[in-house]
């Protein structure tokens, strides 16, 4: 992890600790480490898959859709969403899916409205 991605996922911890103190809060800080691990997985993965949408389930290269891929894709969006909503409720955040691959794929929605990107409505996970 470099300098920027360092320090945005501190400030995304903080944001997370201010917003959730209850919850967030008070995790160990392996507990909070493995929830922003996590989420930043499920942020990269949600983005190959709304890449893959975009350009037709093309994996191959050959222009041809693949259907198994669609199929694995839409499959694996579906469980990471529920997972990511279970999170976003017990903390007591909204959470909002984008499948547009050119923005960030989850964004939270937290209680004191901060934001750390362009629409200032909502956090990202960036790093």
């Amino acid at each position: 992890m470099n300098k920027h991605q360092r320090e945005e996922w501190a400030r995304t911890e903080q944001a997370f600790i201010e917003d959730s103190p209850r919850v967030f809060g008070e995790m160990s800080f392996r507990g909070r480490n493995e929830v922003l691990d996590s989420l930043h997985r499920y942020e990269a993965t949600l983005h190959r898959i709304s890449e893959n949408e975009c350009n037709g389930w093309d994996i191959t290269g050959r222009g041809d859709e693949s259907k198994e891929w669609r199929e694995r894709d839409e499959k694996k969006a579906a469980r990471i969403e529920a997972k990511v909503s279970e999170l976003a409720e017990r903390l007591g955040f909204k959470v909002n899916f984008n499948g547009d691959p050119r923005g960030g794929s989850i964004r939270f929605v937290l209680p004191s409205g901060r934001s750390n990107g362009w629409d200032s409505t909502s956090w990202g996970i960036y790093w």
